[in-house]
C-alpha cells in the first residue's frame, strides 16, 4: 500500500471521528482538546512557550498557538470566560472583565511546509481584561460557540497582596522525606480585607490542576499586622515531590537525539521509537535540567519555524513487573490527563502506548492510578527533586460579584545550580 493511499484512510479516519465527536460537545472548564485534528496546543506568557499561562492585570502578554490537522485553514473565533477559583462559570458578564466585544476572530495562521501530515497553525494573542481572576478562553468553528474546538485556562493575577516563604527551597521541607512542603505568609496590610478568613489559596506544582491543592485555609491569623499564615503538620500544604522527568529529543528525525532510538521513514505518519523505559523507585536520585513536563516545538532537520515541524506517531516503551492498578503516559503533551493508558504484554513484561506528537523535546512520566500504590510508585518521590510551585490568592470583595486573583507568586524548589 502506497502513501498516498494509507495517508487517504488517515483523513477518512480524522473526518469520521471529527463528524462523530462533533455531534456532541460540552464545554469543560479546564485545558481540553474537542477534535481529534487539534494538536499541540500552547497558551503561554511572554516569548517561552513553556512558561505558565499567568499574566499581570494590564500586561497583555499571553498567547495561544494550535495546529489543525487538515489541509485549508478554517475561520475560528475565540470567547472568554471568567471564573471562579474553582473553575466554575462566576456571575459576572463580558462587558464587566473584557473592553471589547466577546467574539475574537484569529486571523493569523499559516500552512504547514514540506510535511507528510499537512496542517494549518494558528496563532492568536489574548486581549486585555479589566480585573485580575481565572479567565478560560474557548476557541469555536464559524459562528457556532457549541461547535468547540478547544478550551484553555490562564490567570489574570493583581500584586494586592504580598507573599512571603518561611520555608526555604532547598533541601528537605518536610517530615516526609518523600514530599515537598510550602510555608508561607501572606500580607494584606496594603489591601483592604474585611473577612480575611474568607481568602482562599490554591497551590500548583508544575503547572498542574489534577493534583493541585485548593481551598487552603491560613493556620494563623495575626490581624494586628494582617498577616495570614499557612503552616502545617499533616501534608495539608505539601505534594509528593516525583523526580525529574523522563524526556526524549524528537528534534532531528532524520538524527534521532537523545532517548530515541529510532525513526521509520516508511510509515505515515513517520514513527519514532523511544529507549526501552525501566521503573526508577529504587534508583538513587539524580538532578539534571528538565522542563517539568513541559515540551517545546523545534525542528533541525528543515528550520525551525512552527510550520516546518513534522508530526510522527512515538511509541512508548516501559518495561517492568505488571503493578496492581492501571498504568499512564502524562506530561502537558495530554494536559496531564489520564487519557492515555498502558497495555501491558505479560510475554515481555512491557507496558506500551503510543502517541501522534510533534517534532520537538518532550517532558513525560508514567502515573499509576492504584488504591495500593503512590502515583509516583514507577517514578520515586525525593526531596531533592527540582519542582516549580504558584500560591494563587483569591478573594472576593463586597463590591464584587465574583473571586479575584489579588496575588500569584512563583518558586523553585531545589533549583538546578
Amino acid at each position: 500500500m502506497n502513501f498516498r493511499i494509507i495517508y487517504i484512510f488517515f483523513l477518512l479516519f480524522i473526518s469520521g471521528y471529527h463528524s462523530l465527536f462533533s455531534q456532541n460537545k460540552k464545554l469543560l472548564y479546564k485545558n481540553a482538546t474537542y477534535e481529534f485534528e487539534t494538536r499541540t496546543v500552547q497558551l503561554y506568557s511572554g516569548n517561552n512557550t513553556t512558561n505558565p499561562a499567568t499574566t499581570l492585570l494590564g500586561r497583555n502578554n499571553l498567547t495561544l498557538e494550535f495546529d489543525d490537522l487538515v489541509e485549508a485553514e478554517e475561520s475560528y473565533r475565540v470567547k472568554i470566560i471568567h471564573c471562579n477559583r474553582n473553575w466554575t462559570p462566576s456571575k459576572l458578564k463580558a462587558i464587566d472583565y473584557l473592553y471589547d466585544f466577546n467574539e475574537f476572530n484569529i486571523n493569523n495562521y499559516k500552512l504547514s511546509v514540506d510535511t507528510k501530515i499537512a496542517y494549518v497553525h494558528y496563532t492568536f494573542k489574548v486581549p486585555n481584561v479589566k480585573i485580575p481572576g481565572n479567565y478560560l478562553l474557548v476557541v469555536y468553528r464559524g459562528t457556532d460557540e457549541s461547535d468547540i474546538i478547544l478550551s484553555r485556562r490562564f490567570m489574570v493575577y493583581a500584586n494586592n497582596v504580598a507573599i512571603a516563604l518561611t520555608s526555604n527551597l532547598k533541601g528537605l521541607t518536610s517530615m516526609d522525606r518523600s514530599r515537598q512542603q510550602l510555608d508561607f505568609i501572606i500580607n494584606y496590610e496594603n489591601y483592604p480585607i474585611q473577612n480575611p478568613g474568607d481568602v482562599q489559596v490554591v497551590i500548583r506544582q508544575n503547572q498542574r490542576w489534577d493534583n493541585a491543592i485548593t481551598d487552603l485555609k491560613p493556620s494563623m491569623l495575626r490581624e494586628h499586622s494582617s498577616e495570614l499564615e499557612y503552616k502545617y503538620f499533616n501534608n495539608e500544604n505539601s505534594f509528593y515531590a516525583g523526580n525529574e522527568f523522563r524526556f526524549f529529543d524528537m528534534q532531528s528525525i532524520r538524527y534521532p537525539g537523545q532517548n530515541v532510538q529510532r525513526t521509520n521513514f516508511q510509515t505515515r505518519p513517520t514513527s519514532a521509537q523511544l529507549m526501552v523505559d525501566k521503573p526508577r523507585i529504587y534508583q538513587p536520585y539524580t538532578q539534571y535540567d528538565d522542563l517539568n513536563g513541559e515540551f517545546f516545538i523545534a525542528n533541525t532537520d528543515t528550520g525551525n519555524g512552527p510550520t516546518q515541524s513534522d508530526y510522527l506517531t512515538v511509541y512508548f516503551q516501559l518495561q517492568a513487573e505488571q503493578v496492581e492498578g492501571d498504568v499512564y503516559l502524562i506530561g502537558s503533551m495530554n494536559n496531564w490527563e489520564l487519557d492515555t493508558p498502558l497495555k501491558y504484554n505479560k510475554a515481555n513484561n512491557m507496558y506500551t502506548c503510543n502517541m501522534i506528537l510533534k517534532q520537538g523535546y518532550y517532558n513525560f512520566q508514567y502515573l499509576v492510578k492504584s488504591q495500593e500504590l503512590t502515583p509516583n510508585y514507577l517514578e520515586g518521590d525525593h526531596f531533592e527533586t527540582e519542582n516549580n510551585y504558584e500560591i494563587l490568592v483569591y478573594y472576593k470583595p463586597p463590591s464584587m460579584r465574583s473571586e479575584i486573583l489579588i496575588g500569584y507568586a512563583s518558586y523553585t524548589m531545589n533549583p538546578v545550580d
